[in-house]
């Protein structure tokens, strides 16, 4: 697969990730978790009760989005005419399977699944090592749900050379359309590190590449390679209400 050059923006020197910052007015929150399990201290880690707390939360503010809405150029989107959320999911942990997916099917909400193509099939008794096989992830788009890539390795594009960066994007995008039959070019920074990578992917288009609370908060057609991700912060239930009612507030300053 070959590839057009394209430029990301980082955040701005100083600039402080906050999850108070939703994404762009008028455009689709997007929310991203890494684990769902009861025993692991992330920051974006949630145990499945307070998960299924945060959804409910969530979806008093916000409709979910149907992650198929990523399938075309993001200079095709047009924002959507209610508040929408889409829930992501980083790396491709196994836990997801047992402790979010049902959560998930019984509020019929579709998620985002950004796997690393490298690191799936790998077994540990760790859950933080622990990843999803190819065919749970074909289990996952059967259901409806969107595999993407986050990568080959993890690895962080800025210890890369543009070489080596490109091939990470480019790479794990091409073995997910062999897979799974992966359509779209949808990918999540390691990190939220964001770097200059590919702005088309040859056989799928344009490429749509989501940061995390590194980015800044702008429409998808202004910054396709810059989509701003936030999170529900681990630990701080008791905030959640008043965090979801600050994005939906966000969302209508169109």
């Amino acid at each position: 697969m070959t590839s057009t050059p394209g430029t990301a923006v980082a955040a701005p020197a100083g600039f402080v990730p906050d999850p108070a910052i939703g994404s762009a007015p008028g455009w689709p929150l997007v929310v991203y978790f890494h684990h769902v399990h009861p025993h692991i201290d992330h920051y974006t880690n949630v145990t499945p009760d307070s998960f299924a707390r945060g959804l409910d939360i969530l979806l008093r503010h916000f409709e979910p989005a149907d992650p198929l809405l990523l399938r075309g150029p993001a200079t095709r989107f047009s924002p959507p005419d209610r508040p929408t959320v889409l829930i992501t999911f980083d790396d491709g942990y196994r836990d997801l399977l047992e402790h979010a997916v049902p959560l998930l099917d019984a509020r019929g909400v579709k998620a985002v699944f950004f796997v690393c193509t490298r690191l799936l099939v790998q077994r540990s008794a760790d859950p933080r090592a622990d990843y999803l096989d190819w065919d749970e992830c074909a289990r996952l788009r059967d259901a409806g749900h969107l595999v993407a890539s986050h990568g080959l390795t993890h690895t962080p594009l800025d210890r890369l050379t543009p070489a080596q960066a490109r091939d990470e994007v480019v790479d794990s995008l091409g073995e997910l359309r062999e897979r799974l039959g992966l359509d779209s070019a949808v990918y999540a920074y390691p990190y939220g590190i964001e770097t200059p990578v590919p702005a088309y992917v040859e056989g799928l288009g344009p490429l749509l590449a989501f940061g995390s609370v590194k980015a800044r908060s702008r429409p998808w057609t202004e910054a396709p390679l810059s989509v701003r991700r936030t999170y529900l912060p681990s630990g701080g239930d008791s905030g959640w209400d008043g965090l979801v009612r600050g994005w939906h507030t966000g969302w209508e300053q169109r």
